[in-house]
């Protein structure tokens, strides 16, 4: 689920358990808004206090770090600037200095030319797409992705339906659903009980579609595309939307409330959507991946990736190489074999789709088997026009499959469509992995 559509109701976050004591997200941001504030008085040095402290909750924040750099420019401390500015490429990302024009004038600055070397070397091209199909339809929203035996499985927000890529080509109606069925999220094939997992939410923005906001889990034949159940959330006076969904080794499917913070769970066989696990510490939780049995890897958009202990119900921030890892959107394991002695014995790959941050990016993480750590990343794919407005994956056998131009670009955050934008086709694409 991209951030755009949930930026205006995830602000409510933080005001609805003021007894509570503030968590280190909160923290942040708090920080973070004061920080803005004071730079409009201005008291920039108040501001870049702030920001600092900001920053040392979460050191890897590209946002905070390109807003200390402003603030630092602007207050007559170019060099400080150009050392936040090199701690953000660093992180393998790029930004329009020259389009900034608080931070343009250090471009002169003979200290700045190793920065605008790197930023230059990130904005370079990665990676060769193969584009498994152009999907119908430019202007529609396509977000989740899946692959089974006979095919690709499409999510669609905006014509609230899944679509099948056959292996020939052919793209055709599979989901049957009903009346009542909402825009379509994300995808997770349980192949051996023959079953597809499903999202789905409505609400007054969600593009094409209205009414009141209510979100399920669907269960879904995987052969014919018969709706078999739906999971709502339960009621409440809570902002919530489901948006990813992941399946346990024991069968138990788990969905990621992006509004609510929280993480739901169905068990193997149970008939209704349980509150796994509500927390301060994620603002919102995206893709997920079972690592293990007794732990889940969580994609947050804000702050990057968490481990939630499932026995423990304990969550943490995952370690390891220092990454920038705010604005993961998909998250998925694929099966990999890094053939490097520096490797944890059995490693997890996972992949993730990152679109909050620039260049969007596909990468590769060397996980811990516990999950506990990130051991090294590879960028699979970025700075590619068919990437941008990139939404989520899955692993297929060509490598790590993903939607490029996945419409979410031609909306407003109230969900309708932004006046003169131009559509392109979205597609899916594969990244091979290393080697392949």
């Amino acid at each position: 689920m991209r951030a755009r559509s949930i930026l205006g109701a995830v602000l409510l976050l933080g005001l609805t358990a003021a007894a509570a004591p503030e968590s280190r997200l909160e923290k942040y941001f708090r920080l973070r808004q004061e920080a803005g504030a004071a730079a409009q008085t201005p008291d920039l040095t108040r501001a870049e206090a702030l920001l600092e402290e900001a920053l040392q909750l979460y050191p890897t924040s590209p946002g905070s770090l390109i807003r200390l750099a402003r603030v630092e420019a602007a207050a007559g401390k170019p060099a400080e600037a150009v050392a936040h500015l090199e701690a953000y490429a660093g992180l393998g990302l790029t930004w329009n200095i020259a389009g900034d024009p608080v931070l343009a004038p250090l471009a002169d600055r003979e200290d700045f030319a190793t920065v605008a070397a790197r930023l230059e070397a990130n904005a370079a091209p990665v990676g060769k797409l193969i584009v498994e199909k152009t999907l119908p339809d430019s202007g529609e929203i396509y977000e989740g992705l899946a692959w089974s035996r006979d095919g690709w499985l499409v999510s669609s927000v905006t014509r609230k339906t899944i679509l099948r890529v056959t292996a020939r080509g052919e793209v055709l109606p599979f989901l049957r659903g009903d009346a009542a069925t909402g825009a379509i999220f994300g995808l997770a094939t349980d192949e051996p009980r023959g079953l597809l997992w499903a999202v789905e939410a409505s609400g007054p923005e969600i593009p094409g579609s209205g009414g009141e906001a209510r979100s399920a889990l669907l269960k879904i034949d995987l052969s014919s595309g018969a709706l078999l159940a739906r999971y709502p959330l339960p009621a409440d006076d809570k902002t919530r939307q489901l948006g990813d969904v992941a399946l346990g080794a024991d069968g138990a499917v788990y969905v990621s409330d992006a509004l609510g913070a929280g993480l739901y769970r169905l068990p193997k066989g149970g008939t209704a959507l349980e509150l796994l696990f509500q927390t301060n510490e994620m603002r919102s939780p995206q893709g997920m991946v079972a690592c293990g049995p007794d732990t889940l890897l969580i994609a947050d958009y804000s702050t990057g990736l968490h481990r939630l202990d499932l026995k423990q119900m304990t969550l943490t921030p995952v370690g390891g190489l220092k990454a920038a890892l705010a604005g993961t959107d998909g998250l998925f394991a694929v099966s990999f074999d890094f053939h490097t002695r520096n490797a944890s014995p059995l490693p997890l790959a996972v992949v993730a789709t990152q679109n909050g941050v620039s260049p969007q990016r596909v990468m590769l993480l060397r996980m811990r088997p516990d999950c506990r750590e990130i051991e090294d990343l590879t960028v699979l794919a970025a700075n590619q026009d068919a990437i941008e407005d990139m939404t989520l994956g899955a692993a297929s056998p060509g490598g790590a499959a993903f939607i490029g131009q996945g419409g979410w670009s031609g909306f407003g955050a109230d969900g309708k469509p932004v006046a003169g934008h131009a559509a392109r086709d979205a597609a899916i694409l594969t990244a091979p992995l290393p080697g392949h």
